[in-house]
């Protein structure tokens, strides 16, 4: 089915599909499938966790998905939380900007050619900074419209700002509340 669905996306004209990583798919791994099953649709992880693989790994995986697939491959990265990284994983959870920082920093070492395709999940305004100024930008994660406002304001006009915000699409006002509503409940 995710073929069938990466070549949907595609053919309805959306320039990136977005994928996530947690227990399940490995992040890599997957956005290599979807670029095999896809000619033009940009492929982005969102959100590899930075605890999964080194940042040399990571690296790696950015120049030979981006040199493969014709430079179709973002790698959104995030920091993730401590019950994902210690309880699951069994790592020592960093502070997260300071962590970031480290990440990035190895990532674009002696990196040859345009900045490389990384973005980052920003939330608080220290790692929105460091999106705009150490990646290509954000990708906020379930945040609202006056989120989006404060991040372009605090990454600047030139940070790609790619948003998660949850939406309904309906004719019917009270009926799209209703399934909002129905929607908050199983969280």
């Amino acid at each position: 089915e995710l073929i069938e669905l990466a070549k949907r996306v595609e053919s309805l004209g959306y320039g990136t599909l977005w994928h996530p990583e947690s227990l399940g798919w490995e992040s890599i791994s997957l956005g290599a499938f979807l670029l095999a099953n896809t000619e033009h649709l940009v492929i982005g992880s969102s959100i590899a966790n930075i605890y999964a693989r080194d940042a040399v790994t990571s690296r790696q995986a950015l120049k030979t998905l981006g040199a493969f697939s014709g430079e179709r491959y973002v790698l959104g990265l995030g920091v993730s939380h401590v019950p994902l990284v210690e309880g699951a994983r069994g790592h020592v959870y960093g502070k997260p900007v300071p962590t970031m920082r480290r990440y990035l920093e190895t990532i674009h070492k002696d990196w040859e050619g345009p900045a490389p395709a990384v973005v980052i999940a920003a939330l608080g305004p220290r790692m929105l900074a460091l999106a705009g100024a150490n990646a290509r930008g954000a990708i906020p994660y379930n945040v609202t419209p006056e989120h989006t406002r404060n991040a372009r304001a605090i990454m600047g006009p030139d940070a790609w700002l790619a948003v998660e915000q949850k939406v309904c699409l309906s004719d019917d006002p009270t009926r799209a509340r209703a399934l909002a509503r129905q929607e908050l409940e199983r969280y």
